[in-house]
Order: C-alpha cells, then sequence, then structure tokens
C-alpha cells in the first residue's frame, strides 16, 4: 500500500509486455498510425482564427507578448544548445521498437533477460549520470531558496522540516530492473513522477521513453525539479498538518490573480491534488530559470535563448485527453505554461521583455510581486 503518486506527464499510450512479440508489434504499429493521425489532425487545428500566427522561427518578441501560443500553436520541434523535445509518442514508439529488436534478436530469452537488455540499452551509464547530476543540481538549488526566504514567511523550524524532506527523497533510475519491478511497463513510458510511502520514503521514477523523447537538459531540469516538489506541496504538508505563513501567502496570490479560482485554496487539496501540481509547476519554474540564467553565457544568440525556454514546458502542451477533462486534477496547460511559467520575472527579464515594457505581477512566498 502506498500513497497517490503525482506525475508531471501521462503517456499516450499503455504498453503490455507481458505477451510477447506477436502483440508487441500489433502495438507499434497501432502507436506508429496514430502518430501520423495525430500529427494531421495538429496541423489542422494548429492556426487557430482567434490565436496569433506563430511565426517558422521563434522569436524572443513573440514569447514575450504571447507565451503560450508561441510554445505551443507551431509543430516544429526545435533544438536548443543541449538537445530538443519531441513528442512523447515519438518517445514511446522509439521503445517499443527496442523492445521488438531484442525480442527478435534473443527469441529464447526469458522476459527478465528482455528487460535487463532494454534497460541496459535505455539507461545508460551516461543518462544515468545526467539525471543524477541534475537532481543534485536541483536540490541544492531548492534548499537555497528555501533558507533565504525571512523567517516570518518560513521560520527557522519550517525551513528544517522542508530541507529534510527534500534530502531524503531518493531517484531510482536503474540498472538494476528490479527497482521498477512492481511496474516494468515504465521501462517504455513517458511517466516521471514522485510517489510517497509510509516510514518517509519517498521516490521519484523516471519512464525509459522519457529519455528517448526528451533529450533538451533544461525539460529535464523542469520535469526533476517538478516531481521533487512535490515532496513539499502544500497538499503533502497539510497531510502532516503542517502549515507555512508563505504557503499561505503564495496560494492567497494564485487566488487573487486568478490563476486559481475562488474556492480553490480551501479545497483544492481535500478534493484532489490541484494545489499542490500548481505549487510543482510553481517550484520548478523559480529552478529551471536559474538553470538557464546559469548557461546564459552559452547562448550565442537569443534564437538559442528562446528555443531553452520553449524546451523547457513543450512537452505540457498537448496532455492526455483525461487531463483536459479532469481539470479538478491538474491545471490547464495555458496556466501552467503560460500563467505560471512564462510569467516569471527572472525569465521576462532573461528574455529582454522588460525593455519592451512587458512588466506583469508575479506571485511569490511574500505574495505579489
Amino acid at each position: 500500500m502506498h500513497l497517490p503518486k503525482y506525475t508531471a506527464r501521462v503517456s499516450v499510450v499503455v504498453a503490455s509486455f507481458v505477451v510477447i512479440s506477436g502483440a508487441v508489434y500489433q502495438q507499434l504499429f497501432k502507436m506508429q498510425e496514430d502518430l501520423k493521425s495525430k500529427t494531421v489532425r495538429e496541423t489542422s487545428e494548429s492556426k487557430l482564427p482567434s490565436e496569433v500566427e506563430v511565426p517558422s522561427k521563434i522569436l524572443t518578441e513573440s514569447l514575450c507578448t504571447h507565451f503560450y501560443q508561441t510554445v505551443c500553436l507551431s509543430n516544429e520541434v526545435v533544438s536548443d544548445p543541449t538537445g530538443s523535445v519531441q513528442p512523447d509518442i515519438k518517445g514511446e514508439v522509439e521503445a517499443l521498437r527496442l523492445y521488438e529488436m531484442i525480442l527478435h534478436q534473443h527469441p529464447n530469452w526469458s522476459n527478465e533477460q528482455i528487460d535487463e537488455e532494454l534497460v541496459s540499452r535505455i539507461y545508460t551509464p551516461r543518462r544515468k549520470k545526467m539525471l543524477l547530476e541534475i537532481y543534485d543540481w536541483i536540490q541544492k538549488q531548492m534548499i537555497k531558496l528555501i533558507e533565504k526566504q525571512p523567517e516570518q514567511i518560513i521560520p527557522k523550524a519550517s525551513k528544517n522540516e522542508l530541507t529534510r524532506r527534500l534530502k531524503h527523497i531518493v531517484l531510482e533510475i536503474p540498472p538494476p530492473t528490479s527497482l521498477y519491478a512492481n511496474e516494468p511497463d515504465l521501462f517504455t513510458k513517458n511517466d516521471v513522477y514522485y510517489e510517497s510511502f509510509p516510514g518517509e520514503k519517498r521516490v521519484i521514477r523516471v519512464g525509459g521513453a522519457y529519455l528517448l523523447s526528451a533529450k533538451s537538459w533544461f525539460n529535464r531540469v523542469f520535469t526533476i525539479a517538478h516531481e521533487i516538489s512535490h515532496a513539499i506541496d502544500p497538499c503533502e504538508l497539510e497531510m502532516s498538518q503542517i502549515k507555512i505563513e508563505g504557503y499561505r501567502q503564495l496560494l492567497q496570490c494564485f487566488q487573487n490573480e486568478k490563476v486559481v479560482g475562488p474556492n480553490r485554496v480551501e479545497n483544492g487539496c481535500s478534493k484532489n491534488n490541484y494545489l499542490g501540481e500548481l505549487f510543482a509547476d510553481w517550484l520548478a519554474t523559480q529552478i529551471t530559470v536559474q538553470a538557464l540564467e546559469t548557461y546564459s553565457s552559452k547562448f550565442k544568440n537569443n534564437e538559442e535563448l528562446s528555443y531553452s525556454v520553449v524546451n523547457s514546458v513543450k512537452d505540457l502542451c498537448n496532455q492526455e485527453s483525461w487531463l483536459d477533462q479532469n481539470s479538478e486534477s491538474h491545471p490547464e496547460s495555458k496556466v501552467r505554461i503560460e500563467k505560471v511559467f512564462g510569467r516569471s520575472p527572472q525569465l521576462r527579464a532573461l528574455l529582454g521583455c522588460f525593455e519592451q515594457g512587458q512588466s506583469i505581477s508575479y506571485c511569490t512566498f511574500e505574495g505579489k510581486r
């Protein structure tokens, strides 16, 4: 038995590998057809009459004035200096192809042997090392952010508790395959999630397909930071009966700025984890902007910066249908991308938006800035 898991993303398909090659091949074929259909549909729907026309090359000015439209209405996959972000389904198709290839190469292998080979090809030492380095960097940045808050906003005892929770998260990345023994299909899915268990055990797991589809360092920072944030989100703290003034002011600001509805602050945890997801997006934004600022001296031009900003949250554009229908649990994509990420004053300063007079209020632990 475990407490609910909180996911930043969900996979487009559910692949089951209990059966062997034939079923796997059929699933792969279906995913390829779905991908073709999805591409045609998105192409026909991408230019909405009421929305701004997004140029083929993403411009900094466009991000300043139409952040969500610029990030999401273009189907173009862009590469920043660290990598690109492909649609989730492409990562899952690639993982399935790899799985099928191993099946054909080793028809007499057991399921365990096949999984071990699949894991060795996806979770390479280089990728595993990168994730661990990202995780360590994010953890340090979050602790610094908490420690620098004024005492009246986050008291010393609360800072210690938040820091303790962050330090006790375990990033579980195979090999060995036994780490994901209770859900082996995660090797071929885009899921990246945080899960808390009784006894103070907290883990983050990373789906193999995510490593194949999201290669941008900035996207990985946002995604991992989002999941780490759940260890200290308001709903997790509420379950432990922990109240912090800075959280109250932040959530009240979300309501005042109409990022959440009138009754969300009071009921956002009792009915679902909406406030937890919103908080995780907000805290992940602070960390991702720090990553962009840290890397800024290496950007050769504004185009590289713009592409890096877009890739940070590109995969939030297309949430799975049940998320769109069940906004009681998750903020809508536009809220996550434009009202939380795109309004960061540090991000807008980095993009030069303030030079264009694009000043927008933003919520912090101290209320509205």
